[in-house]
């Protein structure tokens, strides 16, 4: 059976005065540009072709296997992906914190933005100040929502219909919203893949991270969606699930980069 993959990833880096220059806690998500180089040659070789996102949320056709998306805005989505996408031919979603654009360093500026979408990048919203849209009153949640779309598409011009929600977190009620503000494709971090054919709009997509640590064998086998690896992948994130109910978004993600930054 036909299966869809989202691919998930953040900053890339070459040397390791780029890699250490990344927030600590983003380090585990950050992947080596011969990483990334040899993970699109995984892809090629596979015969895993990449869609162009824009396409979304029609039905893709058979070949279409792969859609590959970048969160947050880091400078290195200019520097390192588009010109290696471009060589490929490829296409991919940016998916920008619109706060962070031009004011946050390690970040794109909005002329960087502009020419990703000109080259024939997505440009999508994650959030306007990267807040998790499930800690907020649903309103300030739709703010951040309607504020992001609002922005890009004042400085990059076109219409933003597809968000990726900070940090993956959301309630149905942030889906409502998104669809009222005119957003038609939702992205989250669950991990799982989609079966090939028509995607309804106001989808809402799972997603797989590439980290830091993926090794080759094992994105081949995410790319593929490997029905072992699937399992195993949303056993851990029901886990991981479980613990951030517990505790709460905010002690979950202090935790988290207390133990990214020690591994960092």
């Amino acid at each position: 059976m036909s299966r869809l993959v989202v691919l998930m990833y953040h900053a890339l880096y070459e040397g390791e005065r780029e890699f250490f220059a990344i927030d600590a806690a983003d380090r585990t998500y950050a992947v080596s540009v011969s990483a990334f180089e040899a993970q699109l040659d995984i892809l090629a070789r596979r015969g895993l072709p990449v869609a162009d996102p824009a396409v979304l949320p029609r039905k893709l056709d058979k070949e279409e296997r792969i859609v590959l998306t970048f969160d947050d805005g880091h400078a290195s989505t200019y520097r390192h992906v588009l010109p290696r996408l471009l060589r490929r031919d490829l296409r991919a979603a940016v998916f920008v914190t619109s706060d962070f654009i031009g004011h946050r360093p390690g970040f794109c500026g909005w002329r960087e933005v502009r020419e990703m979408a000109e080259r024939g990048m997505l440009i999508g919203s994650h959030g306007r100040t990267h807040r998790f849209l499930d800690d907020l009153p649903e309103e300030a949640a739709r703010a951040e929502l309607r504020d992001s779309k609002a922005t890009i598409e004042d400085h990059v011009g076109g219409v933003v219909e597809q968000v990726s929600f900070p940090g993956g977190r959301f309630r149905p009620c942030d889906v409502e919203a998104g669809i009222l503000e005119g957003y038609r494709v939702f992205h989250t971090s669950r991990a799982g893949a989609h079966r090939a054919g028509r995607l309804p709009e106001g989808v809402v997509l799972c997603r797989i991270a590439v980290r830091q640590g993926t090794s080759a064998g094992e994105f081949e086998a995410l790319a593929s969606a490997s029905p072992g690896w699937l399992l195993r992948a949303r056993a851990l994130g029901g886990a991981k699930a479980a613990v951030r109910r517990a505790l709460g978004n905010g002690r979950y993600h202090a935790l988290y980069e207390r133990l990214a930054g020690g591994a960092g």
